[in-house]
């Protein structure tokens, strides 16, 4: 199975090694952006500093010079970091002996034209590109597009409608990044909407955009760079683009797998900083406070819990805190042990056992508070009503629910549901029957307690007006009004024992890589068309097979009954020692974990390789605030792209290194009398290394060299 933190960590380790092996350089200089990327891919500061000798903030007042060594600037093409650069050459003597920058792409170009008028950075430059980091692995298999605030505004937004080709923009870089770093050459489709979708939406239109310019990105760097993609024998990968229209249901639904409800109901986790603040008891007895990072990175079981079902990861961590004390009898005493909570009392008492005991009583403290959650919010009571909703008004038995509106009025009347939860029901509901008329909304608002002078009113009947803008139209017009059309991607399990109740809906994603992955002439080419002509080896498939096997299923078989395998997932040695085929899946406007959960689980049953990415995850609470603003005016939306840029360098960094400079590491250690020499000061072009081949910030420097 390919891991995406531990490929976006070679390839920038591939970076750093470069010019460490050409040149010596082993002083990294980095800013918050790559700052960020880092703690995905390195679990502790040593893990990284077993490459490098010092990594620096730019803009730290501690970041100290060594003029007699070279060092990497590894950052964004930002005013500010641009001015840090030159000032750190402005001093005399200078920081550093020379400097090898990388930037981060796409640079702009009124801010290369601001890099080509600094006066110190040419005479002390060794050698410029281009560092293809753009997304950060948010976990093995999901990947997140840096630097994109508030996506479903920037997107769907229509007073931000300026601001998407530069965010698209980034997009691209990040699945450009994504190619470089698996090899990979795929073949490319996206969803296309609906003419009605269309007419209501323009924004639906953006993954076929997305689509095309990344093909012609794509296509233009295998141009260029005459490795890639590398010989494989691996099968070619497919990428298909989406957005968030596609499935709505996604971001509303309650979701009963452990990271999903994690992230939905605990107000004590930051979501995003992904850190749980909770109280354990410590060896002493004593209840203290903590706080633990949750990342894949950081913690194993978490790789194995997140996307089970609730119950499931409540009964496998009591199975490994009991193992763990079954293999250290001597050191507990297990005659009072009779409740989870006694568990948990033993292994905190448990010595020489910290890490695992802390992710034991970490992951035992959040499954119990998702547990007591559910318990006060009964959502697994109105979960019943939810999957029905969302699934066609089919029961668990397949039958058509015919009281599917009675059945609804229950939970929203239900004391112990929170407001938030039954203004989803009510989402969900009007999903289901394509639209309300307002005076049914009202009164459904009026039925949870939200009268029209109530002070929620008018938020909650604008987020029910705002799904108009990603492509429904909750408000109809007249009761003989048609509902809105809208071809549904999703699916849900039904006659199935071994699927929970709670969790028998299929989101888009998971439904679409099903087929997909089964057969690729299973996904309808006019929903989902290709970029280029359909690639050869599919027409000429044999597809009678695959047809046959999947009769009566809708391509979604393996879904309906986990123990089930298609007909070429039987084992087979030639099999097994082929590389997996990669999968792509890229949602426009924010993914969801459900949706991450879907994608992983296809990756299992398929034995295939599944990635699946978009600009940033959303939470069903942040997903509402956000549709209720999609009509916002943008002053009002604080958007980091409209935030005046830094550019002023603060003044500590002005300061000139001291001529007897505290040594990094014994490499660097000088005497007390001998004075750290000074790069000569240069007025001609910068002794600038021939590199093999040149990114577009050296081509974009040659060309205003020449003028």
């Amino acid at each position: 199975m390919s891991d995406l933190i531990e490929l976006q960590r070679a390839y920038f380790l591939s970076v750093i090694n470069e010019i460490k092996t050409e040149h010596n350089v082993k002083f990294l200089v980095i800013d918050e952006q790559v700052e960020s990327l880092l703690s995905y891919l390195f679990d502790s500061p040593q893990q990284l500093l077993s490459h490098v000798t010092a990594v620096d903030r730019i803009d730290s007042p501690n970041r100290k010079g060594q003029p007699s060594v070279e060092v990497i600037y590894l950052v964004k093409a930002t005013k500010f970091n641009i001015n840090c650069i030159d000032v750190d050459f402005c001093n005399r003597p200078p920081k550093y002996k020379k400097c090898h920058i990388r930037f981060l792409p796409e640079s702009e170009p009124h801010i290369m034209r601001f890099f080509g008028s600094k006066k110190y950075i040419p005479q002390y430059m060794a050698t410029i590109n281009e560092a293809k980091l753009c997304f950060i692995p948010k976990q093995s298999q999901v990947f997140l597009t840096s630097d994109i605030d508030k996506p479903l505004q920037i997107f769907f937004n229509k007073q931000c409608s300026n601001l998407i080709d530069k965010n698209l923009q980034r997009v691209l870089q990040s699945l450009l990044n994504l190619c470089i770093i698996t090899g990979e050459y795929p073949i490319i489709r996206y969803s296309k909407p609906s003419q009605d979708q269309f007419n209501l939406t323009p924004g639906t239109a953006l993954a076929k955009k997305v689509a095309f310019e990344f093909q012609n990105l794509l296509d233009g760097y295998a141009r260029e760079n005459n490795d890639f993609p590398p010989p494989s024998s691996r099968p070619r990968s497919i990428l298909v683009i989406t957005d968030r229209t596609l499935d709505p249901f996604s971001p509303l639904l309650h979701d009963f797998s452990y990271q999903a409800m994690a992230y939905d109901a605990v107000p004590e986790l930051d979501i995003g900083n992904d850190t749980y603040y909770y109280k354990a008891e410590n060896e002493k007895g004593e209840v203290e406070e903590k706080t633990a990072k949750l990342l894949d990175i950081l913690d194993p079981d978490l790789i194995e819990l997140k996307n089970q079902h609730i119950v499931d990861a409540s009964e496998y961590l009591s199975g490994k805190i009991k193992e763990m004390i079954a293999k250290n009898p001597l050191l507990v005493d297990r005659s009072n042990v009779k409740t989870t909570t006694d568990l948990l009392s033993v292994v905190a008492h448990l010595k020489d056992f910290d890490e695992e005991r802390r992710r034991l009583i970490l992951h035992r403290c959040l499954i119990d508070r998702c547990l007591e959650l559910n318990q006060e919010r009964n959502l697994a009571q109105a979960a019943d009503v939810e999957q029905c909703l969302a699934g066609f008004g089919l029961d668990s038995n397949g039958e058509r629910s015919k009281h599917i509106t009675d059945a609804l009025l229950p939970i929203l009347a239900n004391k112990g549901s929170i407001l938030t939860d039954k203004v989803r029901y009510i989402i969900v509901y009007a999903l289901y029957r394509g639209g309300l008329v307002e005076q049914d909304f009202v009164k459904l608002l009026s039925f949870i307690g939200i009268e029209p002078e109530h002070e929620f009113f008018g938020h909650f009947m604008r987020l029910f007006k705002n799904f108009e803008q990603i492509g429904f139209k909750l408000i109809k017009e007249e009761p003989r009004s048609k509902p809105f059309k809208k071809q549904w991607f999703h699916d849900t399990i039904t006659k199935n024992p071994s699927v929970y109740n709670s969790s028998r809906f299929i989101p888009a994603c998971g439904n679409t890589l099903s087929r997909l992955i089964t057969n690729p002439l299973l996904v309808d080419e006019e929903s989902f068309p290709y970029v280029k002509d359909k690639p050869i080896e599919l027409v000429d498939e044999d597809t009678q097979e695959s047809s046959n096997s999947l009769a009566g299923t809708n391509g979604s078989s393996s879904l309906r009954n986990p123990r089930h395998r298609a007909v070429w997932t039987k084992n087979s040695s030639s099999l097994k020692r082929a590389p997996r085929q990669r999968f792509f899946y890229y949602v426009i406007g924010g993914l969801t974990y459900p949706e991450i959960k879907a994608a992983c689980e296809q990756s299992e049953l398929k034995n295939k390789d599944v990635f699946i990415g978009s600009e940033g995850i959303i939470t069903p609470l942040a997903f509402m605030k956000s549709v209720e603003h999609l009509t916002t005016n943008r002053s009002m939306l604080n958007l980091k792209d409209d935030q005046p840029q830094k550019e002023s360098v603060p003044a500590y960094l002005y300061e000139s290194v001291a001529p007897v400079a505290k040594p990094v590491s014994h490499m660097h250690r000088r005497s007390h009398n001998e004075p750290p020499k000074s790069a000569p000061v240069q007025t001609n072009k910068p002794p600038v290394e021939k590199e093999k081949k040149r990114g577009k910030l050296s081509r974009f420097l040659k060309s205003r060299d020449k003028s």
